[in-house]
């Protein structure tokens, strides 16, 4: 399958693709997966939140056969906008539910907010040693991200629920590490895992958390222990929510694995003999464009994705926070 076709289309095994279009991000069109329920349809996912992606969605249920009436129940894989912002649209014009992990709950309240949050983003961003500049920058970015819903799910989906399909079932399969909630889902009795952005084919799912200097939740930890599982279970066909499908999942999963593991062993070297604020540590990895040349809202996923890195590194006994340094400063453990 293309990671360029826009067209809705039958893709086998009872399975429907409809891509949505999301803005301008670089991943491309949330791929909104249609499969038939004792009552309807369920969709995996529901893409972008504006009037082009909800024309799209309505469009691709028409070349299924389908219109939004027919839905009865969406399954989110995780709380980001261009997987969960369509949701309220389409359960205002169908009555269905929406399901998610409910460990992404409270980031999703946080998100569709309005609430001023400019104060506590500086605080972050001053611990994690970022010069005056670029908080200023960062704080005055809008803060509402592009395609948010504007409700949250009305269902808290855990691990292991099991979700009536046609003459089939769908099993949640909780993924942590994109998002602390982020789930997969198995139609066990064939073989197809909707692989959300747990795991992509060409490109690699942000992992961090926006909690500075080091987050509590080890994010990249669980990310890599999500890979070890999933590269156990019993799939034939692994369709993710971006691009092209993933031929073997468990050499895309070791693939994964060993791609932030060399990454972890560069940041380590960086670190030479220095001790280094999370803002400089994060300055010293490799991203896709020059460092000064990264707007304010890519500082701050890379920072994210730094503290993830940090705190894993942490973990692993190669990192050690210094006592007593304010913003906080990490340094290398040397072995004898």
């Amino acid at each position: 399958m293309s990671d360029t076709t826009t067209e809705a289309r039958d893709i086998g095994d009872g399975i429907h693709l409809i891509p949505v279009p999301v803005g301008d991000l670089p991943v491309g069109p949330t791929q909104v997966y249609v499969l038939e329920s004792p009552r309807g349809v369920i969709l995996v996912d529901g893409g972008w939140n504006d009037d082009t992606s909800w024309e799209a969605l309505q469009n691709g249920l028409t070349v299924a056969g389908l219109s939004m009436t027919d839905v009865e129940g969406v399954v989110v894989t995780h709380f980001h906008p261009d997987h969960v912002g369509l949701t309220g649209r389409i359960r205002e014009a169908s009555g269905c539910w929406v399901g998610m992990h409910e460990s992404d709950f409270a980031h999703l309240e946080v998100m569709i907010s309005d609430t001023d949050r400019s104060a506590e983003e500086a605080e972050l961003l001053r611990r994690a040693g970022a010069p005056e500049a670029d908080i200023a920058a960062a704080t005055a970015a809008d803060q509402r991200p592009p395609g948010r819903p504007d409700s949250l799910p009305d269902r808290k989906l855990g691990a292991d629920e099991i979700i009536p399909l046609a003459g089939r079932t769908l099993r949640t399969v909780l993924t942590p590490g994109h998002t602390a909630g982020h789930a997969c889902f198995l139609v066990e009795d064939h073989g197809v895992l909707f692989s959300g952005d747990h795991v992509l084919a060409t490109t690699t799912p942000h992992v961090g958390e926006f909690d500075f200097p080091v987050p509590e939740r080890d994010a990249l930890g669980e990310y890599l222990e999500s890979l070890r599982a999933v590269a156990t279970l019993p799939v034939r066909r692994t369709l993710p929510s971006h691009r092209q499908p993933i031929d073997d999942l468990p050499v895309r999963s070791r693939e994964l694995i060993a791609h932030h593991d060399q990454r972890l062993d560069d940041l380590y070297d960086a670190f030479g003999d220095e001790e280094l604020t999370l803002w400089q540590a994060t300055e010293r990895m490799r991203w896709y464009r020059p460092w000064d040349e990264t707007p304010p809202h890519g500082k701050k996923m890379a920072l994210a994705e730094g503290s993830a890195h940090v705190r894993q590194l942490i973990e692993r006994g190669r990192l050690r926070r210094v006592p007593g340094t304010d913003p906080a400063r990490f340094a290398p453990v040397r072995r004898a």
